[in-house]
Formats: structure tokens, sequence, C-alpha cells
């Protein structure tokens, strides 16, 4: 389709400059969003958005959405594993869980902060009052997003976050029960 070889695609794939979902250790593409990405025009580089989340099925429930919309996140369930890709990676944008099994989303918060000042950070819980949110309010703007939410609010954030050029403190997404 793209008239490229094997290895070129995966490497553009690896540099995001084609949107491309990486699932384990493997890349996998969808024709459907790689056709929309090349009628338009192939625009630049998809965003970077990292999903730190030590529940699986929350992990791929994100990961389905944010392809829908042509976006390639790259998926970790711990503090660990977090702070690993962010070594490899700039992210624009990062969907971290606040209690992780190793730590909390704070801790890669600030790493995510020292790689790239300008991402845009939304805090998944279930505990709003937990007190690693507000330490995370302290690092600097956010969105929260209270667990259990739905495809809706991903929808809202991902608009509000396509029109930011930088962080900027929006209210906490409402969840439908």
């Amino acid at each position: 389709m793209l008239h490229l070889g094997e290895i070129t695609v995966y490497r553009l794939a690896q540099r995001h400059k084609i949107p491309a979902v990486k699932v384990g250790g493997s890349w996998r593409f969808s024709r459907g969003v790689l056709e929309q990405w090349f009628l338009g025009g192939g625009s630049g580089a998809a965003r970077r958005i990292l999903v730190v989340d030590d529940d699986p099925d929350l992990r791929r429930t994100l990961q389905h959405v944010l392809s829908l919309h042509g976006e390639s996140p790259t998926l970790a369930a711990s503090v660990r594993e977090a702070q690993v890709l962010l070594k490899e990676a700039a992210f624009d944008l990062a969907f971290l869980d606040i209690i992780l099994p190793d730590g909390t989303g704070v801790d890669v918060f600030r790493a995510l902060r020292t790689a790239n000042p300008g991402a845009l950070v939304v805090l998944m819980t279930g505990f709003p009052d937990h007190p690693a949110v507000a330490e995370a309010l302290a690092l600097g703007p956010v969105m929260l997003m209270r667990k259990p939410f739905g495809t809706r609010e991903v929808d809202d954030v991902l608009r509000i976050t396509a029109r930011q050029g930088g962080p900027v403190a929006v209210p906490a997404a409402r969840t439908s029960t």
C-alpha cells in the first residue's frame, strides 16, 4: 500500500512518522487508519501518546479508542516500564493511572516533565482524593479523568488536547455511570 520496504515501514512506525500501534514487541497497522492518514496528506508525525495503567483491560480499551482516532499509543503497565519508555522517546500526551503496583503516576509525571516539559498529562483515578493526585497537581496543569470512564470522555480529552499547544488546566472530566 505504501510502496515501501518492510524495514522502512517499521522504522517509520518507531519514529512515529506513520500511524501504528505497538502491541507487546510487535507493530500493528490498520489499513483503514493508514488510508485515512494517507488521504489526509500524511500530515506530519502523529502525536506520541503514552498510556500507563496496571489494568490490561483499560490499556486495551484506551489503545482501541485512540487507534480509532488515528493515534498510536505506547502502553506501559508500571512506573518502571514507563520510565524505560520515556528514555527511548518523548511523548506529547500521557494518560497516567495514579495508583500503580510499583509507585504512583506522579513518578511517571516527573520523568515525563523532564523528557518533555510541554507534554499534556491526563491523570486517571478512581480515587480523586488520594494524596498522589494533589502531589501531581502541584507539578503542573493536568486533566483528571475519574474511573470508570467511557469513550466519550476519551474523545473529549483528544478534542481538547488537539487544540492545546502546551499544558493547560482543564476541569476534571465528569463520568457517566
